[in-house]
């Protein structure tokens, strides 16, 4: 069996979750003894380029080095064998020409679920609805977007498998939780939710704790406005963080604040569990399904129970059945489970 990635993902994000899941599965499937092979095109993205893919042409323009990448992939892929399954990595704009069977994950249904987080010209719902009705076989990566995907797209759940993301279980013996921060991962606008947050510091009983942002870019003018008014300038930090940081970060963090209003799936917070830090999540989409009994829920738009959370994580003993809820849980998500499970929808496609 042979298995084609596509470039889309690794030229469009240097670092990001979906990248990362693709990253990850490639060497699971590698490990396997799968012939799976990463296209790379002229990408930016540090996870392949640990792997040996040089980068390329960093000076173009994403979307020119996306087109040559694309039909450089599209002329490679006439090359091989018709026992070869095509993965895209993103949901590109065309099938590649022949018969071989495509198997396409879709990570969420933001861009329907959301659409005013989005530019007009933003044609990612035209691209998930051809490949929803086109695709051999869809992975999911949670029930909730499996569910959506029957319900918003019309796809039949016959055509659906899910497979959930993994994680890898770290040594946490050198985990310092007596740092003073919370810790949030990933982008800040919109559906993210990252505001609630910052309302929740300005509380009276959580003046003691900072804020350390990981990721999403520099803090826009409108965001520093927003602190400088709650009078939190200082104990709000943004940091760009790659893999070892984000690390540091986790291992001294009084918790994960995860709000958002939707997810596909979610990876920081099984991330956080994994690294035995507390994690305190939104009860919204796929976020209950991935942290169980494992973190403290709250409603996304209630503040009041936000800082209610934050305030019961201060508690050493919560902290500490938190820790080992959360390790037990990420111990139900090895990344070996998500690749066997992607092989079996392989070889049904192939079949």
């Amino acid at each position: 069996m042979r298995v084609l990635f596509s470039p889309d993902v690794f030229v469009r994000q240097r670092f990001g979750g979906v990248s990362r899941y693709f990253a990850e599965l490639h060497t699971g499937l590698i490990k396997a003894g799968i012939d799976a092979q990463i296209f790379p095109g002229l990408h930016n993205n540090q996870y392949i380029a640990r792997r040996g893919a040089r980068t390329g042409l960093r000076q173009l323009p994403v979307g020119s080095r996306l087109l040559l990448s694309k039909a450089a992939f599209a002329a490679y892929s006439m090359t091989q064998p018709k026992a070869c399954v095509v993965h895209p990595t993103y949901y590109t704009s065309s099938m590649l020409p022949g018969a071989r069977p495509h198997v396409c994950t879709f990570h969420d249904l933001i861009h329907l679920r959301y659409p005013l987080y989005f530019a007009p010209s933003d044609n990612t719902v035209d691209r998930q609805r051809f490949w929803a009705a086109r695709a051999d076989r869809i992975i999911a990566v949670s029930e909730a977007t499996a569910q959506d995907l029957v319900s918003m797209l019309g796809v039949p759940s016959s055509k659906i498998t899910v497979v959930h993301h993994g994680v890898h279980i770290p040594n946490v013996a050198t985990r310092n939780a007596s740092g003073d921060h919370l810790l949030y991962v990933g982008g800040r606008s919109g559906y993210k939710n990252w505001r609630i947050l910052v309302e929740a510091l300005r509380a009276p009983e959580l003046a003691s704790l900072r804020l350390m942002c990981s990721g999403g870019g520099a803090p826009t003018n409108e965001e520093k406005r927003l602190l400088a008014d709650s009078r939190l300038s200082r104990r709000v930090d943004f940091v760009q963080a790659d893999e070892e940081t984000l690390c540091r970060l986790y291992q001294s963090a009084v918790a994960l604040v995860y709000p958002s209003l939707y997810e596909g799936f979610g990876l920081p917070p099984l991330e956080a569990m994994a690294r035995g830090v507390p994690v305190i999540a939104s009860r919204a989409a796929s976020i209950p399904e991935v942290v169980s009994d494992a973190a403290l829920l709250f409603s996304p738009c209630n503040l009041d129970e936000l800082v209610d959370a934050i305030g019961r994580v201060l508690d050493t003993s919560t902290r500490e059945e938190l820790t080992r809820r959360g390790l037990a849980r990420a111990r139900m998500f090895p990344w070996s489970k998500t690749t066997q499970r992607t092989i079996d929808v392989y070889r049904e496609v192939l079949s």
